[in-house]
């Protein structure tokens, strides 16, 4: 570590978010250079370390490597700067204090790293109690090597005034402010000089105009010589009138100011929402003319125009400026029900978005996210008054979204676009949250399918050559490749093998399961028909006995943690798809009645959500809780006939659009699916931007069984398109060849571990390509068969297309087994 002198830099007065503090003055107080060594720093896990050129090297050999740092430096409030390039992509520091020697995730912070080979710098910032003593750095998480020019470590002077909370209603504005030094401070505000004691907070409150609806507010509060601390809001006046232009719209009006100001946005005579602002610059107001009323209604500025039409139940506001700009600013009124931001937030009634309840560190903060993390252009609120929807046609603008409106202090539900030209339309509507995405759908349509990777043909022999590898051993196959995953002889491997190569694979007995979506065409062609009939009574038997009698399921865990409920659409979906499979394959009438109690308890579901209990919230948003339901809710229509249950299929199949990215610009990208809207363990990874396709390749399947019952969407389309990411994504060579890769990064276009077998995949293309997969069920009013192969049932018999030579075995009315020596078309008398 060299030794260096005080180094203090004032920092201009750049506003900052409420309850943060401005940064004022840092002091750079180690900086390690590696001009001769290490530095001090030390290998502690999977990496070896060396210096060369000035450089620190760091070569990682396994997952999770890590190295440290000794330290006795004074903290605070620091920031670790380094400047890198390599091929590993994410970053992670931990720190321990004399106060909190352990380490633990109460004293860790990630930060994104790129893996493109090129020079960057980096910084994170975090707050240590007393004086810190160790640093450890995670360069993230496998193989790679990472080149290190300097680190540095600097402690930020942070404003003593921080404007805690900033809260607006019709009357008053009432601004919270907090000084987090241990001595009084004098401040000015709205006018008033008061001292604010030592570690304390004082609420000030100053009258609004409220005499037109849209007022520009500014918080400025002065603390002697220091920069002063600002905080501009806007507040939307509902009583306050002005001069209107007005146009029709279904079901409602809009109305533009002839300012330019704001809009409004009515059903019947009530008001569902506000462009309030229309747009703004930098917080300023630009002073903006009508030159146009008709077809569109035009307004100009210096260096501004703004173009606003209406039909049907949209408004499309188009903004051309000189400077970057912000609008239009819609803001939802009334309580919130449901909102949606494509990729990032899936929210249910009365919810905040950016919370802590799906993730605890700072990537929690999605007010203003990195766009690559928005799945396509869609953002959405679902009101008591109405539901309000704005798409964009630029994926460069800038999405900003906040329930509440944290940015302007009120209660209402904030959605914009940041930057020079924006194009924007708005849907004004009394429906669904799903309908929204529907729309979004039908209106944009689903993007043009991704280049296969491969023919149909090679996908088949790279599959093999995964199902071959180093998934596989003498004691059987593992789900993963790693060598922790345990082996066995698993159904779905087997089974995979067996339909691409027409040949059962040697193992000496058969364990249920592998894959991520069941297959279990091997029992039937192994004469093992009796074990699967008995292990699936066993199973659903157990599921049956830990239903509720109002036909729930329920989580008790660690992962309950911070929901308001101990179930969730995801806990209860994947039983209800197992009981409902189960009674359509054997008519089981106990498994029937109890899959569908689960299915009319589902109904109070909103959000897809808890499906992943054994490393997440059962509150974070979840694809994989969506493709349950859908399988569940086809499996109880084609059981029933109601079509209220198909229906809910619907409804369920496009609340999983939104984790899927419908637009791309990077080669692997399309397609590819985010699975949750939250973190493991709350803190890391998170994966918002983060695809893992099995999960969206299970939620395909669960489309591919709605798309011959719904023709609302190209579910298969999107199936396909879900599929050929997947495939994308696959392993193309190398120790893992055929493998699925558990995440893609797409920055930097790599695959993470773990890594995953095929099976689902393979059953997913064959699906699409018109094949049968696993066991094919065939039921008339008086029987139920079910068959390795496809069949129907004709005239008390059943009809099966066989392979001349193959011997395989039917189940009968979910009872008799019978035994055939397959002709190629065969025959089997039911009565």
């Amino acid at each position: 570590m060299s030794a260096l002198p005080l180094l203090c830099v004032l920092l201009s007065a750049a506003p900052a978010a409420f309850g943060q503090r401005e940064v004022i003055r840092t002091e750079v107080v180690a900086q390690w250079e590696f001009d001769r060594d290490t530095d001090g720093f030390a290998a502690e896990h999977h990496c070896q370390l060396s210096s060369g050129q000035g450089h620190l090297i760091v070569r990682s050999d396994g997952v999770d490597p890590y190295f440290h740092r000794p330290v006795d430096l004074p903290g605070g409030q620091l920031q670790l700067q380094l400047r890198a390039k390599g091929t590993v992509a994410g970053g992670s520091i931990y720190w321990t204090t004399d106060q909190s020697p352990q380490r633990g995730e109460d004293k860790a912070q990630s930060f994104p790293m790129r893996s493109d080979g090129q020079w960057h710098e980096y910084s994170v910032t975090f707050a240590a109690a007393g004086r810190l003593k160790d640093l450890r750095l995670d360069p993230g998480n496998g193989p790679g090597e990472l080149e290190i020019d300097w680190i540095r470590l600097v402690r930020e002077e942070l404003h003593p005034i921080s404007i805690e909370e900033v809260q607006c209603d019709e009357h008053r504005v009432r601004c919270r402010l907090k000084n987090h030094q241990p001595g009084a401070i004098d401040v000015q505000v709205f006018g008033q000089k008061l001292t604010i004691p030592g570690q304390s907070e004082q609420t000030v409150e100053q009258p609004v105009d409220a005499s037109h609806p849209l007022e520009v507010f500014s918080v400025v509060v002065h603390a002697g010589d220091l920069p002063p601390v600002r905080q501009t809001v806007f507040l939307h006046h509902p009583a306050a009138e002005t001069a209107w232009i007005e146009r029709p719209l279904d079901g409602g009006k809009l109305q533009v100011a002839r300012d330019g100001t704001v809009a409004r946005l009515y059903r019947g005579d009530r008001l569902v929402a506000a462009l309030a602002p229309l747009v703004h610059q930098g917080d300023k107001m630009p002073k903006l003319r009508v030159t146009a009323e008709s077809p569109d209604i035009c307004l100009q500025g210096d260096g501004i125009k703004a173009t606003v039409s209406a039909q049907g139940d949209e408004i499309t506001v188009r903004l051309d400026s000189q400077q970057p700009c912000e609008g239009p600013v819609v803001r939802a009124l009334g309580g919130l029900e449901q909102g949606l931001f494509a990729g990032l937030e899936y929210l249910g009634k009365g919810e905040h978005s950016s919370s802590m309840l799906d993730v605890e560190t700072d990537e929690r903060l999605r007010y203003v996210p990195d766009v690559m993390k928005v799945t396509f252009p869609l953002m959405a609120f679902v009101t008591d008054r109405g539901s309000v929807a704005m798409t964009w046609s630029d994926m460069q603008v800038q999405p900003v979204f906040a329930t509440p409106n944290v940015m302007d202090g009120t209660a209402d539900h904030r959605m914009a676009l940041r930057g020079k030209t924006i194009e924007a339309t708005i849907r004004l509507a009394h429906v669904p949250l799903e309908e929204l995405i529907a729309w979004y759908v039908k209106k944009c349509g689903l993007p043009p399918l991704p280049q296969p990777p491969r023919t149909r043909e090679q996908q088949w022999e790279l599959c093999l050559k995964g199902l071959n590898g180093p998934l596989h051993t003498a004691d059987g196959w593992g789900h993963c490749a790693e060598d922790h995953w345990p082996r066995a002889f698993l159904a779905d491997h087997a089974s995979t093998i067996w339909r691409l190569t027409g040949k059962v694979p040697e193992m000496p007995r058969i364990v249920p399961g592998g894959a991520h979506v069941p297959n279990d065409s091997i029992f039937f062609v192994t004469g093992h028909a009796d074990q699967w009939l008995k292990s699936q009574q066993q199973r659903v038997r157990g599921m049956m006995q830990q239903q509720k009698p109002d036909g729930s399921f329920h989580y008790e865990g660690k992962y309950r943690r911070g929901h308001f409920e101990d179930t969730a659409s995801g806990a209860c979906a994947r039983p209800a798809w197992v009981l409902l499979d189960y009674a359509y394959s054997t008519g089981d009438r106990a498994a029937r009645e109890t899959g569908l109690r689960t299915l009319d308890y589902m109904k109070r579901f909103r959000t897809p959500r808890g499906a992943q209990t054994w490393e997440l919230s059962l509150h974070t948003p979840d694809q994989l809780a969506s493709a349950y339901a859908v399988l569940a809710y086809v499996r109880g229509f084609e059981l029933t006939g109601k079509q209220e249950y198909l229906k809910e299929a619907r409804r369920w199949a496009l609340s999983g659009i939104p984790f899927v990215y419908l637009w791309t610009c990077k080669p692997v990208m399309l397609y590819g699916t985010p699975p949750v809207f939250g973190a493991t363990n709350w803190r890391a990874p998170c994966w918002i931007g983060l695809p893992v396709q099995w999960v969206g390749g299970v939620y395909a399947y669960g489309l591919t069984k709605l798309a011959p019952y719904d023709d609302s969407v190209d579910w298969n389309h999107l199936a396909r398109g879900i599929l050929i990411s997947a495939e994308q994504q696959q392993y193309p060579d190398g120790k893992w060849v055929g493998l699925l890769p558990d995440s893609f990064v797409l920055r930097s276009q790599e695959r993470h571990p773990w890594n995953i077998n095929p099976c689902a995949l393979v059953s997913l293309r064959m699906v699409l390509d018109g094949q049968l997969d696993s066991l094919a069920v065939a039921v008339d009013g008086n029987h139920r068969v079910v068959a390795p192969f496809p069949v129907a049932i004709r005239q008390g018999k059943a009809h099966i297309q066989g392979r001349a030579g193959v011997k395989y075995q039917v189940l009968l009315d979910g009872s008799r087994i019978a035994d055939v020596d397959s002709q190629g078309d065969d025959v089997v008398p039911l009565d």
